[in-house]
């Protein structure tokens, strides 16, 4: 997971991983090439459920029809997800990401109407068949999107970002080892992402991630580590 600019040094770093999340407006066709023929699978960053800036496309809250609140935390605006020109906007966006990488890691799946976002899911399933699709959590979104992605991302599987870098409380990581549980016995691979910056709690999401025989990735809020923690 990095979403840094796409220096030399960052594409080295980031041919050394079997997958890699980035966004791909960042950087040159022949740099993904490159990835990919190394044998990198890439996977382009795609917000399903929020809109955002998006290559040289500002976004300004509401600008569009299918706008309805702002998310402050990120500077994105939560959308109408049964909105047909989001749909179209979503489509649009798939198809230029999916040039020049293998797939896509469908973000914001919690953020807009369940059954909406599930539906623009298919539409994304049914225009690129054959396409890796990584969902971001989307727990809202089972059991119908089982069959539409191939694997999850579990972001804050052990860590939060929000209010600040920390380990959940108890409450919070049995939320995590039930829904954990609840996406093996859909037959899901799972990849865990958590946040941290201090060593104690960069140990801790590794260990628990351990325990529960999940691989994950440790970086810093902003995903700016190639390398990660």
């Amino acid at each position: 997971m990095y979403y840094g600019p796409a220096t030399r040094q960052a594409v080295s770093t980031l041919g050394g991983f079997d997958v890699v999340v980035l966004h791909p407006t960042l950087y040159a066709p022949a740099d993904l090439q490159a990835l990919r023929a190394g044998g990198t699978r890439v996977l382009g960053y795609l917000s399903v459920g929020e809109d955002h800036a998006f290559g040289d496309v500002a976004c300004v809250p509401g600008s569009a029809p299918y706008h309805c609140g702002v998310n402050a935390e990120w500077g994105s605006v939560v959308v109408d997800a049964g909105h047909p020109a989001w749909r179209e906007v979503v489509l649009m966006r798939a198809e230029q990401v999916l040039e020049h990488t293998d797939g896509l890691l469908l973000d914001t799946l919690d953020s807009a109407d369940p059954a909406a976002t599930l539906e623009l899911v298919r539409a994304l399933r049914a225009a690129a068949p054959q396409a890796t699709l990584m969902a971001n959590r989307g727990f809202g979104l089972l059991p119908g999107l089982t069959p539409l992605v191939q694997s999850v991302l579990f972001e804050a599987f052990s860590t939060t970002h929000s209010p600040r870098l920390a380990a959940h409380d108890r409450e919070g990581l049995a939320y995590t080892a039930h829904w954990l549980a609840v996406l093996r016995a859909a037959g899901l691979p799972v990849f865990a992402l958590d946040y941290a910056a201090k060593p104690k709690l960069i140990a801790f999401a590794r260990a628990r991630a351990a325990q529960y025989a999940v691989p994950t990735f440790v970086t810093n809020r902003d995903l700016t580590l190639p390398g990660g923690l």
